[in-house]
């Protein structure tokens, strides 16, 4: 990403393919996180059932394993082995992230019987976010591969990850609105479900909000970040980094935590009430979860 990126045999650059020495410690702080992350979160998706959360699971593998790169690289500075591995697996994992993000709007409005208030429908409204979703973490990946290959790729490379973040970007923009259109039409128009005293559904869906808002403003963040290039002030201070990415992807994960989706959906389980995940064929035939 920064000036230099092409690599001599063995992987050593004759420059610094940093503009400072990576904290080791920060560095690792974020490895811990985000493994204690994956972890606690693969076990709500057993207990819960939530298979739609293997991305975010992923996601956070991939954060722990970019910043376990960036402890390396604090060893040596012109190491290209571990300058590419942070680059793609921090830039690359936010995606993955996010899909998870998109999935749970759909299967809110589907267990809480609320499909008619989805601007789109909740299979629509999954597949559309989550091929926008593929298609900026190919953008990204291409991007940051790019920018090994020389100083011409490296422009080239910024520019094709700056897009892949503006998609990205644009995506979870409208997303918020989405989620924000079904909150209003559920609030002036309950459903059965919905209106189950025992049923706290608002409380995940302003978790959706944060988190959401958590993705929107690490996106900004890095926009921002590629658009002022590889001599901008971001770029050359590392605590920015840790500040507005790490730290709001991290903080995106313990909300998750504390307002799990699976809680609402296998709340609603139990009071027999909406379909799980939308599962329905061609003939309308249940292929898994229940129906009310």
């Amino acid at each position: 990403m920064y000036e230099h990126t092409a690599h001599q045999a063995r992987g050593i650059a004759d420059f610094d393919l940093f503009p400072y020495t990576p904290s080791a410690p920060a560095a690792w702080t974020f490895v811990v996180l985000f493994g204690i992350a994956a972890v606690l979160h693969f076990g709500y998706m057993v207990t819960f059932q939530s298979w739609f959360f293997i991305p975010f699971i992923l996601g956070c593998i991939g954060e722990a394993g970019g910043y376990y790169g960036r402890a390396w690289a604090h060893q040596n500075i012109r190491n290209g082995t571990p300058y590419l591995i942070q680059m793609m697996l921090i830039l690359g994992s936010a995606p993955l992230l996010a899909a998870t993000v998109y999935m749970t709007l759909g299967r809110f409005a589907t267990a809480l019987d609320a499909r008619q208030h989805s601007l789109l429908g909740p299979k629509k409204t999954t597949t559309l976010f989550v091929v926008i979703d593929i298609a900026s973490f190919v953008c990204q990946m291409w991007g940051s591969a790019a920018q090994a290959s020389g100083p011409e790729g490296a422009a080239q490379g910024m520019k094709i990850v700056l897009g892949g973040l503006g998609v990205q970007l644009v995506a979870l923009l409208c997303f918020v609105g989405m989620v924000a259109v079904l909150h209003v039409r559920l609030n002036r128009e309950p459903t059965s479900a919905s209106r189950r005293a025992h049923i706290r559904w608002r409380k995940y869906v302003w978790g959706l909000y944060a988190v959401s808002v958590l993705f929107l403003a690490r996106n900004v963040f890095r926009f921002v970040e590629f658009a002022e290039g590889a001599d901008g002030s971001i770029v050359r201070t590392e605590a920015l980094m840790y500040v507005f990415d790490a730290s709001l992807l991290f903080a995106g994960t313990v909300v998750f935590l504390v307002v799990h989706p699976g809680m609402l959906i296998r709340g609603l389980r139990k009071a027999g009430v909406g379909m799980m995940e939308d599962e329905e064929d061609k003939d309308g035939v249940l292929l898994g979860g229940y129906r009310r």
